[in-house]
Order: structure tokens, then C-alpha cells, then sequence
């Protein structure tokens, strides 16, 4: 079953559809993560604790979709995600580097992958979360129903957003067929 939202450490909400940063009790500010640096985190949430080599990443988050990058750009991404993840409101650093070898989610770090039960068609009311625990150690800390709640209240008042660069390129490709047909 693949996941499209995971809680880190009860602090951050990871939408991968969305490729945003939330924090999951206001203590940060949503951020919106690149295409790269959210399949960086996407790859270390999915290994399950083992750690994930340089190439690894190359070929996972840039060769499979026909780029190729110099190392510098894949190491200034993880520089990026940590300070992405810290901004959002995560309180640690969770991304260890393993010298010589890759790097690796830390050691007691609580990912949650979040299940969304269906709704319930008669009241229209959304069912609350259903959580399937996946850690790097087996002890995770309960989510209480208040910061459940808050969730569930953040998720319904948040709309879709489109991404800058899509908006911007949207606007500059309408102002260029203005311009072609006054011409």
C-alpha cells in the first residue's frame, strides 16, 4: 500500500503528493519541498533503516526520470531537506550522514504512515485517522486526539495549491500568445 502522508517524530506532516512540509501542531510553517528533494525524503522514509548510498539516490531520484546531476546538486538537496525539516518544525536533525556509505533516517526516529478511513456517505462527516505504525525502533509515542483533531481541521481549511514555478510559467505562456496575435 503506498502512502501519501507520513507524521515524523509527532512533529511534521510529510504530504507526498503535495511535496509539503507541515508541522502537525503549529510550532513551524508549511513548506513546499522541490520534486528532488521530496523523493530524497520520500527514499529514506521507504528504506526502513538501512542507509541509502550516494548512487542510490542519483539513480532513484534523478537517473530514473532521465536527468543526470553532479553529486555537489544531490548533496545540496539533503542540505535543503534538513533545513526544510527543521523549519517545519521538526525539533532534530533525523537525516544521519553514514561516512563512506549513504545516508539514513536516525535511530528512534517515529515515522506514521497516515491511512485515511473512507467517509461515511449518510452524515458526511470525515472518520478520524487510522494510524499503521512503521519506526526505526518499535517504541512510537501515541498521538493524542488533540493534536489529531487539529489535524483533521488544518487538512479541511487548507486548499490545493499549484506550485510557483507552474503558476508563473502558466502566466508567462498566456502573456506570450497575447503578444504573438497583436503581431
Amino acid at each position: 500500500m503506498a502512502f501519501s502522508e507520513f507524521i515524523i517524530n509527532n512533529e511534521v506532516i510529510f504530504d507526498v503528493n503535495m511535496s509539503e512540509l507541515r508541522p502537525v501542531n503549529g510550532n513551524g510553517e508549511s513548506i513546499n519541498l522541490n520534486g528532488p528533494t521530496a523523493r530524497c525524503l520520500q527514499l529514506l522514509i521507504e528504506s526502513n533503516g538501512r542507509i541509502i548510498s550516494r548512487e542510490e539516490f542519483l539513480e532513484s531520484v534523478w537517473k530514473t526520470r532521465g536527468v543526470v546531476v553532479a553529486q555537489n546538486t544531490f548533496y545540496q538537496n539533503i542540505s535543503l531537506l534538513r533545513k526544510s525539516l527543521l523549519k517545519a518544525g521538526l525539533s532534530q536533525d533525523i537525516i544521519v550522514t553514514v561516512r563512506q556509505r549513504g545516508f539514513i533516517l536516525a535511530t528512534g526516529s517515529s515515522i506514521v504512515p497516515v491511512v485515511k478511513a473512507e467517509e461515511e456517505v449518510s452524515t458526511c462527516q470525515i472518520t478520524p485517522l487510522i494510524k499503521k505504525v512503521v519506526t526505526i525502533e518499535d517504541s512510537v509515542p501515541e498521538i493524542n486526539n488533540n493534536e489529531r483533531q487539529n489535524y483533521i481541521e488544518n487538512k479541511r481549511d487548507r486548499a490545493f495549491k499549484l506550485p510557483m514555478w507552474f503558476i508563473l510559467m502558466f502566466v508567462i505562456m498566456a502573456v506570450t500568445n497575447i503578444l504573438s496575435l497583436l503581431y
